[in-house]
């Protein structure tokens, strides 16, 4: 509906778009920071060899010579010996992190090797100053807030496009399946992966609609696609592939009149070249700086078949990692949540098959390709040089807009509001609480260690030899909060309120709309044009 027909002005139309984004915002940044807070020193994936080049290129050190650093790949950097700590717990589920030394405010410089030495700077430019300025728990703590606070406005953003673009309210159960446990403890912590999974998530919130939505107002649209895309080419190697990926899914075949519209638009050409220039950049960097040599993590060789079949058994521990195997990849929840989460994942995706077109089904085919058969394909290539290094993290950016367009092109072709709704508000009755348990169980991980037979009686997050530096209570508090703020906006999301399939002559649509405009105007937009017929 137009602002017109509910009474409400554009002005009041936009205020109310701002106040959902902050109360989203204000949800997402208190679950995020709950992880940063209850992590000890380097408690993620390679969060030390991010800290040590962010704090080198906050000093300067912006492209310093390859070197064996790490596993014959990576730089040096010169950093406070504060940042410099040995490793003693990390893939020892059974230890817990006070055998650690925390880090501290010793600024001596110290030459520091790390296996991130290489990357491309932009990420540790807009981290690195803490760590430079306050080596200790302060400087890690708001480097971990730059991140978690760039994480939150990304997926509030997306959380707006969805509450105001969601024909039935699908997508709003989408969004709260491909936020997962992993995508929240990676946003928490110093690592570039968390910061491309919410960018993903953004970026196909914006770009499904832009380009295949009904025609309409897209410069909210332009700009989130814009930001979203420019980092995604700018944080991982695999930035370009997702891009790419997403031109071939969206762009082909598009609706004249919309390509035309936006060739025709200032700010999608300039965000366009900029996305495009800064691929090319990331691009001449990889050459220059080697960031394609990974280092060598082979211990034997294999045929390219045998690799394939381990390659293959091993999507079932990639899909538990993308729900969350969390702390150095050695905290592995019981079975249930990663079933639970699974199975409404797999429901979303069979949706959108059987509900979608053909034309559907070639898209998510396409994005499937992009985000399982490349990576898998390249790492098989690869593995007698670097060995098994993927991770399901990893393809998180590109899986996340496979969820997404499924529920898009269910809710195009006319999949019943009252369904979308049942199936939006159990994801939040089943997934959120897995989001507590999962945060609740790795801290028990990281503050008393797991037992070989783990109890209930052990599974206490508020006991253990080592705490968070700000207590155990303020991460459960400020996860809880988050989690029911998130819970209570997408329980109230409000929807088109239609049950009318899309007609045919949208069904191969492109286009976009307006970040702020309110759910259900494009129905009326295209009811003016009579595009809206009863079938």
């Amino acid at each position: 509906m137009t602002p017109a027909a509910t009474g409400e002005s554009p002005a009041a139309t936009t205020s109310g778009a701002r106040r959902h984004w902050a109360l989203a915002f204000v949800a997402f940044f208190l679950l995020i920071f709950a992880w940063s807070m209850a992590a000890p020193y380097d408690g993620t994936p390679d969060e030390r060899e991010h800290i040590v080049r962010a704090a080198g290129v906050a000093a300067g050190q912006i492209a310093p010579p390859p070197a064996a650093a790490k596993k014959g790949t990576g730089a040096f950097q010169t950093v406070p010996g504060g940042l410099v700590r040995d490793q003693c717990w990390q893939f020892k589920k059974e230890v817990s992190a006070a055998c650690a030394q925390p880090p501290g405010s010793d600024r001596t410089p110290t030459r520091a090797g790390t296996g991130a030495g290489r990357y491309f700077p932009a990420y540790y430019a807009l981290v690195g100053a803490p760590t430079v300025l306050w080596p200790g728990w302060s400087g890690v703590l708001l480097a971990r807030m730059i991140s978690a606070l760039c994480c939150a406005a990304l997926l509030a953003s997306a959380f707006v496009v969805i509450r105001n673009r969601s024909r039935r309210g699908l997508m709003m159960g989408a969004l709260v399946v491909v936020t997962t446990p992993m995508a929240v403890h990676m946003a928490s912590a110093v690592n570039p992966n968390g910061l491309e999974i919410a960018a993903g998530i953004a970026f196909f919130s914006a770009v499904i609609p832009l380009m295949i939505g009904p025609p309409g107002p897209r410069r909210h649209l332009i700009l989130l696609v814009g930001i979203s895309g420019l980092l995604l080419a700018v944080l991982r190697q695999t930035g370009p592939l997702w891009l790419a990926t997403a031109f071939v899914a969206f762009a082909f075949p598009l609706r004249r009149s919309n390509l035309v519209g936006l060739l025709r638009d200032r700010a999608a050409q300039l965000w366009a070249g900029g996305i495009v220039l800064s691929t090319l950049a990331v691009l001449a960097w990889t050459v220059r700086q080697q960031t394609s040599d990974l280092g060598n993590y082979s211990a034997k060789s294999l045929t390219y078949g045998q690799a394939a079949l381990i390659e293959a058994d091993r999507w079932r521990g990639y899909l538990d990692q993308i729900v969350g195997v969390t702390s150095w990849l050695d905290t592995r929840m019981p079975a249930p949540p990663y079933v639970i989460w699974q199975l409404v994942a797999g429901a979303l995706l069979l949706i959108g098959v059987v509900w979608g077109s053909t034309l559907d089904r070639w898209r998510l085919l396409v994005l499937l390709a992009g985000g399982v058969a490349v990576p898998s394909l390249m790492q098989i290539a690869l593995v007698n040089e670097s060995g098994f290094v993927t991770q399901g993290r990893y393809m998180l950016p590109m899986l996340v807009g496979v969820l997404l367009y499924a529920a898009w092109a269910a809710e195009r072709r006319g999949f019943e509001v009252a369904r979308a709704r049942s199936f939006t508000r159990l994801a939040v009755l089943v997934l959120l609480p897995i989001q507590l348990f999962c945060l609740a169980y790795t801290m028990v991980r990281w503050q008393n260690g797991l037992p070989a037979n783990v109890g209930l009686s052990s599974l206490n997050p508020l006991a253990g030899d080592w705490h968070p530096v700000v207590g155990s209570v303020l991460p459960l508090l400020s996860a809880t909060v988050g989690l029911v703020l998130f819970g209570w906006l997408v329980w109230t999301s409000r929807t088109s309120g239609t049950d009318e399939p899309t007609p045919r002559d949208e069904r191969s649509a492109t286009g976009s709309t307006e970040l702020f405009r309110p759910a259900g105007s494009h129905l009326q937009s295209a009811g003016a044009q009579g595009g809206l017929r009863s079938t």
